[in-house]
């Protein structure tokens, strides 16, 4: 739904909003079938991709100064926006937590333009030229092999989850450093409001 709304934008020469496509994407999937505000993959796609919208550029921010290639460092501040909003809906539905989701996510990151690119030409080919839809869905699982082991190796790892006691307390400390990014984001935009420019210092 998002992908066909972006392609109808630039089809048509308009200005497209992230916000309004995604909430497209949410209200066309409510409407399908509203039980699906209750699937755990819903809630983490969407909660994910706001944490992309909110806290992604911030995050970025903050880590130029650290000595990272620019994919990678694009790579781990997704990877970092999205485990911080996605911590607390793992806990409640699954009851554990990932502490080694960043890297997982970001060895993956890169496939998945990839990954959606190949779906999509797949999808748009198998009307017209089904052989040819056929050798793009093959490629693609070997690309989708590549993101499933990258969970696999990650996962694997004797401490890659959190469960109970600690998988609280995880979650704690990652409600409030959630908390303190939001504060401090409000008060650079204060800050750099032009009301705020022209109040004097207290």
């Amino acid at each position: 739904v998002s992908g066909a709304a972006v392609s109808i934008a630039w089809l048509a020469a308009r200005e497209r909003d992230t916000w309004h496509v995604l909430g497209l994407g949410g209200v066309t999937l409510l409407a399908w079938n509203p039980y699906v505000v209750y699937d755990a993959g819903f809630q983490l796609s969407f909660a994910a991709v706001l944490a992309i919208f909110v806290l992604a550029r911030p995050l970025g921010r903050w880590l130029e100064g650290y000595p990272l290639p620019g994919m990678l460092r694009a790579g781990v501040t997704v990877s970092v926006a999205c485990a911080l909003v996605t911590a607390p809906i793992l806990w409640l539905r699954f009851g554990q937590v990932p502490l080694l989701g960043v890297g997982a996510n970001a060895a993956a990151e890169p496939a998945m333009p990839i990954l959606l690119g190949l779906a999509f030409g797949a999808a748009l080919a198998a009307p017209v030229l089904p052989p040819l839809a056929g050798a793009l869905a093959w490629l693609n699982g070997w690309v989708a092999a590549y993101i499933a082991a990258c969970a696999r190796v990650v996962g694997a790892v004797q401490f890659a989850q959190a469960t109970g006691t600690t998988a609280e307390l995880v979650v704690l400390a990652v409600v409030a450093g959630a908390a303190l990014v939001c504060h401090r984001l409000v008060v650079a935009r204060v800050r750099g409001s032009p009301l705020a420019r022209n109040m004097p210092n207290t």
